[in-house]
């Protein structure tokens, strides 16, 4: 290992200078260590499986245009299909960018899910399928999975509460609809508030001493 005389330090690696005040180093490299940890490279499979994925889909593309070309007779409705292969690479790559967190992912593709199900309303005339049906189904999953993985993975509640309340307001937003007069049908509005008022009561009664904590340290109170 070698070693600065000025500065009294060990200094792993192979450098030549001491890296706080840039004197020769004196010893040798005993090949303990490199100079700079190695940076974990991507596997070659996934980006394999990746463009697999997006060859396929092109190529499936191509084979909905062309049956749709030579039997136009019910409409373009190649343009489902685009904005459904569109809807499903989008969930794909926020689920591929954030895989270390699964919590965090999931409120990705919980948000991202909410959205994609309003424009496919908007596109098929609006009939408020999204907002009646849609949104309170995806927003009680959510909290229903999140509390499953964090119970699978032991994560511990500092690390989860944040997401937890996130979906929990997620869970709430239906229920501001139904108040405001939009949705038509109330009954699953009113059953995604019910689940997110239990799932609150639970955090509360069961885990208020790192639910506190962490609103203490977030809101700095």
């Amino acid at each position: 290992m070698k070693r600065c005389r000025h500065c009294g330090v060990a200094v792993l690696g192979s450098r030549a200078n001491c890296p706080l005040c840039q004197s020769p180093l004196s010893g040798e490299w005993d090949g303990e260590a490199p100079d700079f940890p190695p940076l974990p490279l991507h596997s070659p499979m996934r980006a394999l499986a990746l463009r697999i994925l997006a060859f396929l889909t092109i190529v499936a593309l191509c084979v909905c245009t062309a049956v749709n070309i030579m039997r136009p007779e019910h409409g373009y409705w190649v343009l489902y299909v685009l904005g459904g292969f569109a809807s499903a690479w989008v969930l794909f790559l926020l689920f591929w960018k954030k895989m270390k967190s699964v919590l965090k992912n999931l409120i990705y593709q919980t948000g991202a899910a909410a959205v994609l199900c309003v424009l496919w309303d908007l596109a098929t005339g609006w009939s408020l399928w999204s907002l009646n049906f849609a949104l309170p189904i995806v927003f009680t999953v959510c909290m229903a999975l999140m509390l499953l993985l964090a119970l699978v993975r032991h994560i511990p509640p500092a690390d989860s509460l944040l997401y937890f309340g996130e979906s929990i307001l997620l869970a709430l937003v239906p229920l501001v609809f139904l108040l405001c007069g939009i949705l038509t049908v109330p009954l699953p509005a009113i059953i995604c508030a019910s689940a997110a008022v239990v799932f609150l009561a639970g955090l509360v009664m069961f885990y208020w001493n790192p639910f506190w904590a962490e609103i203490r340290r977030r809101f700095h109170i």
